[in-house]
């Protein structure tokens, strides 16, 4: 008999929700068409596109959907984001922490080299943002904020961030790419510029992603070639995925206050079990509530490896991320950590719990049984 799995490594990657998998293999059959085809199909596929576009816009409050540009994901979102920006600027300051994801560093890290100045933003022990004594510079400038910290689960004040924006005359990216959905997110009254989302985060294919442009805002296109997306990003869309991205964004709208419910129930269970189950643990970020995302947990456990306390789980049918989704590979510390103060041992040690809105609880029970027969065991291998 197949072991029975758990998982919960949803903001590596999920399941579709039901109705995208029923649209998707839909517009997977029915539409073979090139959006940009001047012939009755072509049409028909353009038809498809917009009102993916149009549900994209929907589920983040944008007023005009003509505002919205598919990619092929979280990271050319984030990276078109910051990089049109700088080339339609050409200088200026961008005010950035060092806790941010890999894409983010990695496109702000070009424009330091290409003479923009970078202020860094400290951020406190839960990874919260702190504004004041930040180092403030004339001229056009981008303040870069996400909306939920991709190892530490936190949530970001997006009003103190659009505040500071707008005393230093500032424009406001977000990156919504992790926490869009399980956190409300209405681009208007947050006053943003620039939104960057992920589409399989949501449910969606892999592969999707979305970058809203407030209308008016200084950005070059940063994929050239065809006159895909209104000339803002070249290549033939990726139409079956693209609608599947759309019917995820119209389920979170419709769905998203009973997919937050249920997921923080299962959240404070899973995070309750294992911080009384498991002596060695430390929950990591904001705690449960309004300033962490209801879908995810960082949990270190003292004088454990992260890599070999995810080996053990996945054994016993647990699948959870060991380490830093982005830097595991490497081994670093995760920046994240390294920013809230955690200590090496600590941030060694990061297991990441992230669930999805199918989520059972009574897998999330047997789950704590795993996190603490696992622990036990390795714990009891070690030398003294």
């Amino acid at each position: 008999m197949s072991q029975e799995r758990i998982y919960l490594d949803h903001a590596a990657g999920g399941w579709l929700l039901p109705k995208v998998q029923k649209e998707l293999l839909r517009s997977l059959v029915e539409i073979q068409a090139s959006p940009t085809g001047g012939h009755r199909e072509g049409r028909e596929a353009r038809e498809q596109l917009e009102i993916a576009r149009k549900r994209v816009a929907d589920f983040i409050g944008a007023k005009s959907s003509e505002d919205v540009i598919f990619t092929s994901g979280g990271t050319e979102s984030v990276q078109s984001a910051i990089r049109g920006w700088g080339a339609s600027v050409r200088q200026g300051t961008i005010y950035v922490s060092e806790i941010e994801h890999p894409a983010v560093e990695s496109a702000v890290r070009r424009l330091g080299e290409s003479g923009f100045q970078v202020r860094r933003v400290k951020v406190d022990s839960t990874g919260r943002f702190k504004w004041d004594g930040v180092k403030v510079e004339p001229g056009a400038a981008l303040v870069c904020v996400h909306l939920a910290h991709h190892d530490l689960g936190t949530l970001q004040n997006l009003g103190e961030a659009k505040h500071f924006a707008d005393r230093v005359g500032a424009k406001l990216f977000v990156d919504a790419t992790h926490g869009a959905g399980w956190v409300s997110l209405d681009v208007e009254k947050v006053g943003a510029d620039l939104v960057a989302l992920s589409g399989h985060r949501l449910g969606g294919p892999k592969g999707t992603g979305a970058l809203w442009i407030r209308s008016g805002t200084p950005w070059t296109p940063w994929m050239e070639g065809g006159r895909q997306e209104g000339d803002r990003r070249a290549g033939t869309e990726n139409l079956a995925a693209i609608v599947g991205f759309g019917v995820a964004a119209e389920d979170w709208k419709k769905s998203g206050d009973d997919f937050r419910k249920d997921v923080a129930e299962a959240q404070k269970v899973l995070a309750e079990g294992i911080l009384k189950e498991v002596p060695s643990a430390k929950l990591h970020g904001s705690k449960l509530g309004l300033e962490r995302s209801p879908n995810h947990l960082a949990f270190s456990f003292a004088g454990l490896e992260a890599e070999s306390l995810a080996l053990v789980l996945d054994r016993v049918g647990l699948a959870v991320r060991g380490g830093s989704g982005c830097v595991t590979r490497e081994m670093r510390i995760p920046p994240g950590m390294k920013g809230i103060g955690a200590s090496p041992e600590e941030s060694r040690a990061l297991i990441l719990f992230t669930l999805g809105p199918e989520i059972d609880l009574g897998k999330i029970s047997k789950a704590v049984d795993l996190v603490k027969e696992a622990v036990q065991r390795l714990t009891s291998i070690l030398p003294s």
